[in-house]
Protein backbone atom coordinates (compact mmCIF):
# COMPACT_ATOMS: atom_id res chain seq x y z
CA UNK A 1 0.00 0.00 0.00
CA UNK A 2 3.32 2.49 0.41
CA UNK A 3 3.86 2.40 -3.20
CA UNK A 4 0.30 3.10 -4.06
CA UNK A 5 0.38 5.83 -1.81
CA UNK A 6 3.37 7.33 -2.97
CA UNK A 7 1.88 7.18 -6.80
CA UNK A 8 -0.83 9.01 -5.67
CA UNK A 9 1.23 11.68 -3.77
CA UNK A 10 3.53 11.79 -7.15
CA UNK A 11 0.52 11.90 -10.11
CA UNK A 12 -1.31 14.81 -7.37
CA UNK A 13 2.17 16.84 -7.46
CA UNK A 14 2.77 16.49 -10.96
CA UNK A 15 -1.01 17.63 -11.44
CA UNK A 16 -0.55 20.90 -9.40
CA UNK A 17 2.77 21.41 -11.11
CA UNK A 18 0.97 21.04 -14.54
CA UNK A 19 -1.96 23.30 -13.63
CA UNK A 20 0.21 26.12 -12.40
CA UNK A 21 2.10 26.01 -16.23
CA UNK A 22 -1.50 25.85 -17.80
CA UNK A 23 -2.04 29.09 -15.94
CA UNK A 24 1.23 30.61 -16.59
CA UNK A 25 0.29 29.92 -20.41
CA UNK A 26 -3.28 30.75 -21.03
CA UNK A 27 -1.91 34.21 -19.56
CA UNK A 28 0.27 34.92 -22.75
CA UNK A 29 -0.15 36.47 -25.49
CA UNK A 30 0.22 33.78 -27.85
CA UNK A 31 -2.74 32.19 -26.13
CA UNK A 32 -4.49 34.93 -26.65
CA UNK A 33 -3.73 34.90 -29.97
CA UNK A 34 -4.66 31.63 -30.52
CA UNK A 35 -8.14 31.65 -28.84
CA UNK A 36 -8.91 34.90 -30.86
CA UNK A 37 -7.76 32.89 -34.29
CA UNK A 38 -7.53 29.58 -33.60
CA UNK A 39 -7.77 28.61 -37.69
CA UNK A 40 -4.85 31.13 -38.59
CA UNK A 41 -1.86 30.34 -37.96
CA UNK A 42 0.72 32.67 -36.14
CA UNK A 43 4.55 33.07 -37.11
CA UNK A 44 6.67 32.39 -34.38
CA UNK A 45 8.42 34.97 -32.99
CA UNK A 46 11.88 34.53 -30.89
CA UNK A 47 9.40 35.77 -28.11
CA UNK A 48 7.41 32.76 -28.61
CA UNK A 49 10.54 29.95 -27.51
CA UNK A 50 10.09 30.29 -24.01
CA UNK A 51 6.48 29.59 -24.70
CA UNK A 52 7.00 26.48 -27.14
CA UNK A 53 9.08 25.15 -23.98
CA UNK A 54 6.19 25.80 -21.63
CA UNK A 55 4.13 23.73 -23.81
CA UNK A 56 6.58 20.82 -24.48
CA UNK A 57 6.89 20.73 -20.87
CA UNK A 58 2.89 20.47 -19.97
CA UNK A 59 3.03 17.86 -22.69
CA UNK A 60 5.92 16.07 -20.56
CA UNK A 61 3.65 16.31 -17.65
CA UNK A 62 0.28 14.68 -18.82
CA UNK A 63 3.16 11.86 -20.01
CA UNK A 64 4.41 11.30 -16.87
CA UNK A 65 0.89 11.70 -14.96
CA UNK A 66 -0.15 9.21 -17.55
CA UNK A 67 2.71 6.53 -16.96
CA UNK A 68 2.00 6.31 -13.25
CA UNK A 69 -1.58 6.66 -13.41
CA UNK A 70 -0.76 3.38 -15.45
CA UNK A 71 1.17 2.35 -12.31
CA UNK A 72 -1.29 3.00 -10.03
CA UNK A 73 -3.85 1.31 -11.93
CA UNK A 74 -1.79 -1.99 -12.25
CA UNK A 75 -0.94 -1.65 -8.45
CA UNK A 76 -4.30 -1.34 -7.27
CA UNK A 77 -5.19 -4.60 -10.13
CA UNK A 78 -2.87 -6.50 -8.34
CA UNK A 79 -4.23 -5.86 -5.31
CA UNK A 80 -7.65 -6.54 -5.88
CA UNK A 81 -6.34 -10.24 -7.48
CA UNK A 82 -4.67 -10.80 -3.64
Amino acid sequence: MNNLSELGRKIKTLKTAREILQQEYTQTEFHKKKVDHPHSTTPATPEDEEIYKLLTTIQQLDLYIKKLQDEQFKLIKEEDNR
